[in-house]
C-alpha cells in the first residue's frame, strides 16, 4: 500500500511538471523574450547595403538601446537628422539610460553579422540612419528581437527575424 502511494505521488508530480512545461511551450517566445529582457543579453542582427544606398554616399547608422520609457517617447518623435545633429548633447542628457553603438558604411559594403550586448531593463532599440534625403529614417524594435537591416537608395528597411 505504501509503495502504491509513492508511485501515485511520483506520477502526479511528473504530470504537474509536464503540464508546466507544456504551458511554457504554449507561451512560446514571449516567455523567453521577457526572461532575456530581465537579465540583459545579446541582440544579433544582419545588414545589407544596396549598391546605391544613400544615393551612393556613406551612411552613418546609430543603434540606441533605451532603458527609460520617457526617452523612448522622445526618440520616437525625433527624425534621424535631429538625432545626428544633437547626438553629443542627447547622450550627455540621457546618460546611462541609453547605450549607443555607431557605424558608418558605404554602398555595396559587405557587413559581418553584428551583435550588441545590452544590460537588464532595456525597453526599446531605436535605429537611426543618416540619409541625405528628407524623412524620419528611424525604426524601433524590441531589444530581444533579432532583425535584418537593409540600407536602400533612399530609406532603410528593418525586417524582424523569424
Amino acid at each position: 500500500m505504501r509503495q502504491e502511494r509513492r508511485r501515485l505521488r511520483r506520477l502526479c508530480a511528473r504530470s504537474i511538471l509536464a503540464l508546466a512545461l507544456l504551458s511554457l511551450l504554449a507561451a512560446g517566445c514571449s516567455v523567453t523574450t521577457k526572461v532575456r529582457g530581465m537579465f540583459g543579453g545579446e541582440l544579433p542582427f544582419s545588414v545589407t547595403i544596396a549598391n546605391d544606398a544613400n544615393e551612393t554616399s556613406a551612411i552613418a547608422v546609430d543603434l540606441v538601446v533605451v532603458y527609460d520609457d520617457k526617452i523612448v517617447d522622445q526618440l520616437l518623435k525625433m527624425p534621424a537628422a535631429e538625432w545626428f545633429k544633437n547626438k553629443k548633447q542627447l547622450r550627455r542628457d540621457f546618460g546611462n539610460d541609453v547605450l549607443v553603438k555607431e557605424w558608418e558604411w558605404i554602398p555595396s559594403q559587405s557587413v559581418d553579422p553584428q551583435t550588441i550586448e545590452y544590460r537588464p531593463g532595456a525597453r526599446k532599440v531605436v535605429l537611426f540612419a543618416d540619409y541625405a534625403t528628407q524623412g524620419d529614417h528611424r525604426a524601433a524594435l524590441d531589444p530581444q528581437q533579432p532583425f535584418h537591416l537593409t540600407l536602400d537608395t533612399l530609406e532603410m528597411q528593418v525586417q524582424v527575424a523569424q
